[in-house]
């Protein structure tokens, strides 16, 4: 079950049809702090070492599915992670899902590519470690990360492009196979569903929200936060967010 955070406590709005530890959803303000970090040159190890804190307690390879928002040029996309099962001869598959088309796929690649390098260089350093792939993979995990943009339902207008990331979500969690491994990911194209339904999501958000809002306590307006960079990063890696337009 995917939540929204507020003030006032979580918003769930995705029916729960997968098990928990099938799935992974990163907090919605990862993606650009591991830009970030990646783009600090001779400061790229030290920044990843403390970005590590965002999923310290997940082991993202051993994971069959991580969903990971993307915000930027006020714009939403989705990249879905699969991670095969050991016994099976294939490195991570990366999917990237865009309702118009505005972020670059190839960067997204580029920035997912060297996360998922970094976190398997900094695994192999435990020689006890327990791989999650078969050794010939897991060796050279580099050259077996494939990558391919996804043909998707496509919004109607300029501004939709929240609740099509979420509907993305919404839809794959419920549909997607347990193997992605050799099913052609357009299977999910621009026929998946109709424009009209992802829309649609605004309002069950909408309506979410504003019984929450309606029966929420009086909140204490006076409490101010001195927060430093480090802090900022705690508050970010534990809420999301939810675009209301």
């Amino acid at each position: 079950m995917f939540s929204v955070h507020t003030d006032y406590g979580n918003v769930r709005y995705l029916k729960k049809s997968r098990p928990c530890d099938d799935l992974y959803i990163f907090n919605t303000y990862f993606y650009s702090k591991l830009e970030e970090a990646l783009s600090r040159t001779g400061e790229c190890g030290s920044q990843f070492s403390k970005l590590r804190r965002w999923w310290r307690s997940v082991d993202i390879f051993k994971i069959p599915y991580l969903l990971l928002p993307i915000h930027g040029q006020v714009h939403w996309s989705l990249v879905i992670i699969f991670m095969p099962a050991k016994e099976i001869e294939s490195g991570p598959r990366v999917f990237h899902l865009d309702s118009l088309g505005l972020h670059s796929s190839d960067k997204v690649f580029g920035v997912i590519e060297s996360y998922l390098i970094k976190e398997w260089r900094h695994l192999q350093k435990d020689s006890s470690y327990d791989i999650p792939f078969s050794g010939t993979i897991w060796r050279h995990l580099s050259r077996n990360i494939h990558k391919e943009k996804i043909e998707v339902p496509q919004q109607q207008n300029d501004f939709d492009c929240g609740v099509f990331m979420l509907y993305y979500i919404d839809k794959f969690i419920q549909e997607a196979p347990d193997d992605l491994t050799g099913v052609r990911p357009c299977k999910f194209g621009r026929k998946w569903f109709s424009p009209v339904q992802a829309s649609g999501l605004r309002k069950r958000i909408r309506d979410l929200l504003l019984d929450i809002f309606q029966n929420a306590p009086p909140s204490d307006s006076n409490l101010v936060s001195d927060a430093d960079d480090d802090s900022e990063d705690e508050e970010d890696k534990g809420k999301d967010t939810i675009v209301i337009v």
